[in-house]
Order: structure tokens, then sequence, then C-alpha cells
């Protein structure tokens, strides 16, 4: 099995010499990186220039994530892709075991591993800081159509040392099977651009469930996600703490995207038991919205316009549906 490794990068020059370092130091190498640089001015595009080996693809304004990623999987080859945040430290066997996971599970779309939390220092070297605090064990989706990540900000204690099946792989890092991305694309796009960024990984994962393909959580591989520490061990102050960070952009980007994805891929047998949990969670969000982030609310003339579209790639997705009701309720957690 070829696999080769996407990178999407756009003012991300802090990262690059680390990651660089935990990719070279792959037990299982890479048999193609592909770099697409979404206009960074910060001089990331200078470094990657002193990585040999690697194709970057230079572009003079941000794409987003969903399609600059698409357009590296049209230049892949490989039998699996890796899509990877640069944010990101692989363990030295990281790939190899997930390779390894895909390559033995046919009937598996997609694999993820424990995805850990590092920091940097606060000093010029900026080296980093492991932790042992999950970041993702997987992704889940519950009975009100919230997307979370297993374990995230829990310490590891091994509570999520069992392989098992997940939702979805966190776009953070995960390892695709290509001829289960060309299975579930629509119109071409493996990732749906029309989101920009934020959520696709969530709405490629679901396209995949209602598909029939699974996703496997692998802990035998290990990496780390860059988050910066919250001071609240609260986790719902910790939750406020962390919207707080996000831009503007970010906060109507993913109130937008949750909503477009649960009009392209919820079903009327799914919805029909959950209806109450998932309309009491998008009363919650919108007096969220309505309370303290205003803001978020402009999202819907772009959800409004974006509606016929969505519609139609609706009727494809669900066109292309092989599992049951009954499976698709088993999937959805409490």
């Amino acid at each position: 099995m070829t696999v080769s490794v996407h990178l999407v990068t756009w003012n991300n020059r802090t990262f690059i010499p680390t990651l660089r370092r935990s990719l070279e130091a792959q037990t299982r190498k890479p048999d193609r990186i592909i770099v697409v640089d979404n206009a960074s001015t910060d001089g990331t595009l200078e470094l990657l220039d002193t990585w040999p080996g690697i194709d970057v693809l230079r572009h003079t304004r941000n794409l987003g994530f969903a399609r600059a990623h698409n357009q590296a999987i049209r230049l892949s080859k490989a039998d699996a892709v890796v899509v990877l945040n640069p944010d990101v430290l692989l363990e030295p066997t990281c790939l190899e075991v997930l390779t390894q996971a895909l390559d033995t599970t046919p009937q598996v779309a997609s694999v993820c591993p424990k995805l850990l939390r590092f920091s940097l220092t606060a000093d010029d070297l900026r080296e980093p800081v492991y932790s042992d605090t999950i970041d993702a064990a997987g992704m889940l989706l519950r009975r009100s159509r919230q997307v979370l990540n297993r374990g995230e900000g829990s310490s590891d204690r091994g509570q999520f040392d069992q392989a098992r099946d997940v939702f979805g792989a966190p776009g953070v890092l995960a390892l695709y099977r290509r001829t289960v991305l060309d299975d579930v694309a629509v119109n071409g796009e493996y990732f749906d651009e029309d989101f920009f960024a934020y959520k696709e990984d969530v709405d490629l994962a679901w396209r995949c469930q209602l598909a029939g393909w699974r996703c496997r959580y692998v802990p035998a591989a290990r990496a780390y996600h860059y988050r910066t520490l919250s001071h609240h061990r609260d986790r719902l102050a910790a939750l406020v703490e962390t919207r707080g960070r996000r831009s503007r952009m970010l906060r109507v980007l993913s109130y937008r995207n949750h909503l477009l994805m649960l009009l392209k891929n919820e079903t009327v047998g799914t919805f029909l038991p959950h209806g109450f949990s998932i309309t009491l969670y998008e009363l919650q969000k919108l007096g969220y919205a309505l309370l303290r982030e205003w803001s978020t609310l402009t999202a819907l003339p772009s959800l409004f316009r974006l509606l016929p579209r969505m519609l139609q790639k609706r009727r494809l997705i669900q066109r292309r549906r092989r599992r049951s009701t009954r499976e698709l309720r088993r999937i959805i957690e409490s």
C-alpha cells in the first residue's frame, strides 16, 4: 500500500521544523509529501523550500482547508492519503501502525491514532512540551448530533487503549483509503468545498458511514496536537474560554457548517427517535448565540444562499446510502 502525506499550510512557520523532524523519523516513510500553501506571509514557504523531496503548491489567496486538501488528493496516486495538520507531531511508529491497520481491514474507510496534546515553551526555542492530556480518541456522534472528540481534555490513564470502531477520524490526523474517498465524493469533491474550513472532516465521516464504510480508532498509533493550555479545570469554563479564543470567522463557519452537515446527511429514520434531543441542542446553540455571540448569526444568509446546492448534494448522498437505519442508530452514541 502506497501512502502520501498531505499538509495545508497557512502561516504555520512555528510548527514546520518540528513536524518535519517527526515525519523524517517515521519507521514507515511516506511515499510522497504534498504541501498546499494558502498564501502564507510569515516565512512558511521559505522553510518549505529547505525541505527536500516534497511537492509544494503555492496559492496567492487562502482557498480554505477543504479545497486545498481536495487538490492534494487529486494530485496523489497513492492507495491511501494522510490528511495532516501542520501543528501535529507523530511518534516514530505512527504511520507504520496506521498503514498496517488500514491495509489489514478492507471494510474500513479510515483510521485515526490516539491524539494527545502538546504546547510550546515560551522562550525563543519554542520546544514542544508533551502532556498526557487526550486531544482525541476518534470522533463520536451523539443523539443531539453534537460531534465530540472522544476523551477530549481528560488525562490519559489507559481508558482509551482499546482499538474500536468510531464515528469518524478527526481531520487533524487521519489516514483515508483512496478508493473510499472516490466512492463517497460528491461532484468530484472529497471534502465539501462549500464548507471552506471547519467540520468538513465530520461531514466526510458521516458520508462514509451512510455508504457503509467504517472508521477504526487505533491507539497503538500515537501523535500530539498543539493546544494552548486552558486556565480552567471546569470543563464548561474551559469550553467558554476556548470559544472566546476562536476568531469570528471560525465561529461563523462552525455554526453554518454544522447546519449544512445536518441538512446533507441526516435521515428520517434516525431523526424521528432523536428529534427532541436534536431540537433542544439546536435551541441551546441559538440561545447562546443570541446572548453571547451575535456575530455567529451572520452565518444565516450564507446558509440560505447555499441551500439549493446542499439539497442537490443531499440527493446524491442519500441515493448512495447502503447502511440501514438500524445500523445508523447503533453508530450514534448517547
